[in-house]
């Protein structure tokens, strides 16, 4: 009877209770931890507009799994790591001259002695002369040609790569024909570069490759392949072992061929905040020049990553050409507000205000500089397929040669040993020389 009244008595409280509160009471599932509280609040949150809700009925295991999805930079692809197959061209080499040796066994890099010009000269030993119009054409590069240089010391040969993914040297002297042709980038040549004697030569191209090249023989030497565009090369004066590749990532490495490990990478320069554009070394090889394209030029000492001088204004753009002038005492950047500005070569490094030199069509393009062997004069291309000289001592424009072909020239390289012979090429394919 007892127990009886007793369960009546519960049955009244809790419909008074229930009375009370208009609903029965809840059953208690004991208190949740901080954790699982936490756990349950970022289930529910969603992640973005596009994020789906999680339930809490969701298990663990599946939660997990979420938390384990890679993130866009789990994904990142290192510089040095291979990205695609762009690179897998095989390297092929073909000679199109006479005979590669002569009868003393000496290859196309050994200096003509046919020829009335002495190839010996020093720098700065002979007076030069304004060029007048074109005189030779060579056929160049289908679809336009994208990099030009001159055989170092003897300007005998020139060495062009294109956007048809092929490298040429040519004869400068002779019949001005192709000597060979250097073919292993599955896309267009981006830069070359010489090294001192011109024996070896390195190129960069769009598929993310650099490739180090035996001029005499074709053969290739060394393969790097990266996970972007390496825009600009050089190698290091007076030691041909180190290059350095500038990179559309925003770094630059150096390299050393007698270190094994890590492709022979010694040092990567990482101060600047976007896209590499131009190297160029000090003559001495004790440091180098880099622009890019977050609008500055720093200066660096050899594999040491901080900059010794930062060159940057609010007015200033970007410079996709450095150049030095044959004294040694000055650098000059083609600026993209159709302007080559002038810096010291001796620290503080300071912009020459009165050496700027204006009247070319820049803006847009990659356009090169040069300079005469006397340092006399200092040489432009254009967009408007033109050619600019100026004097270096007045700044006055003293010459404006048009080309043919009416596309931009984007390349221009004086001879080291002629007193008025200029090289120059672009859009057109072709290459000219003007005299």
């Amino acid at each position: 009877m007892s127990t009886s009244a007793e369960g009546s008595d519960d049955i009244a409280k809790i419909r008074i209770n229930g009375a009370n509160q208009g609903t029965l009471p809840k059953t208690r599932i004991g208190k949740l931890t901080k954790a699982e509280l936490k756990r349950r609040r970022e289930q529910r949150r969603a992640k973005g507009p596009w994020g789906s809700w999680s339930s809490s009925s969701e298990s663990d295991h599946e939660t997990e799994l979420k938390k384990q999805k890679p993130s866009p930079e789990d994904n990142f692809v290192d510089d040095n790591e291979i990205s695609d197959t762009d690179g897998d061209t095989e390297e092929t080499s073909t000679f199109y001259g006479k005979t590669e040796k002569d009868y003393q066994g000496r290859g196309f890099l050994h200096p003509p002695t046919d020829i009335d010009t002495d190839l010996h000269k020093p720098v700065l030993s002979y007076k030069c002369y304004l060029p007048k119009r074109t005189k030779y054409t060579l056929s160049g590069h289908i679809n336009g040609t994208t990099s030009l240089k001159l055989l170092p010391k003897t300007g005998h040969l020139i060495l062009s790569g294109g956007n048809d993914n092929v490298v040429k040297i040519w004869d400068f002297y002779h019949d001005r024909k192709v000597l060979r042709d250097y073919k292993g980038h599955s896309k267009a040549i981006k830069s070359l570069c010489f090294n001192d004697d011109g024996t070896k030569f390195i190129s960069s191209s769009f598929d993310r490759t650099v490739k180090i090249w035996d001029t005499e023989s074709g053969s290739i030497q060394k393969k790097l392949r990266f996970g972007c565009i390496p825009n600009a090369i050089k190698f290091r004066p007076l030691n041909s072992n180190e290059f350095i590749v500038g990179l559309s990532n925003s770094k630059i490495y150096h390299y050393d061929d007698r270190i094994s490990a890590k492709d022979g990478r010694v040092q990567v320069y990482d101060h600047h905040m976007s896209s590499i554009l131009a190297l160029e070394y000090f003559p001495d090889g004790s440091k180098f020049i880099s622009s890019s394209e977050d609008k500055t030029v720093r200066l660096w000492e050899n594999q040491i990553n901080i900059p010794i001088k930062q060159i940057s204004d609010t007015a200033q753009h970007s410079m996709p050409y450095i150049s030095i002038h044959p004294e040694e005492k000055y650098f000059c950047t083609q600026s993209m507000d159709n302007t080559i500005y002038t810096y010291g070569m001796k620290p503080k490094y300071k912009t020459h205000p009165k050496k700027v030199f204006k009247g070319q069509t820049s803006a847009g393009y990659g356009i090169g500089i040069t300079f005469s062997s006397d340092g006399r004069y200092i040489c432009s291309g254009d967009a408007k397929s033109k050619v600019h000289i100026w004097d270096w001592t007045t700044i006055k424009l003293l010459s404006t040669i048009s080309i043919p072909g009416g596309k931009p020239i984007t390349q221009v390289e004086w001879n080291p040993q002629e007193t008025s012979k200029v090289v120059c090429s672009g859009a057109s394919g072709k290459i000219y020389v003007v005299d």
